[in-house]
């Protein structure tokens, strides 16, 4: 499979939301402003993470903020994108014990170091 187009990313979307995260994996979405907005727009969290993670390889606000809609998505971000802890990113944890501790285990783990 080729390099999606906007429409493609769409339909899957619509089919399921992870069939985009898995796009995303495997390099089918290109980079594109376009096309992060359209991600971040369509509501899922976990694309927006994987997009800023695998495509942009870099944080961004509008990812960032996208991803912090999900406390295990806001986690992952800080973790694996911004790869330090923020204020906006440990304060989506707080509504989810499991993540919240993932979290703060983390960010003990880099104090430590």
């Amino acid at each position: 499979m080729g390099k999606l187009t906007k429409e493609e990313i769409v339909l899957l979307f619509l089919d399921n939301p992870q069939k985009v995260s898995s796009a995303i994996w495997y390099g089918n979405v290109s980079k594109s402003d376009e096309i992060r907005t359209l991600i971040c727009n369509l509501g899922d969290p976990w694309c927006a993470y994987r997009y800023a993670r695998d495509i942009d390889k870099s944080p961004r606000s509008d990812t960032r903020e996208s991803s912090c809609k999900n406390p295990y998505s806001a986690y992952r971000y800080a973790r694996w994108v911004d790869k330090s802890p923020r204020s906006d990113t440990r304060q989506a944890v707080q509504n989810d014990l499991h993540s919240k501790e993932r979290y703060e285990e983390w960010e003990n783990s880099l104090k430590k170091m």
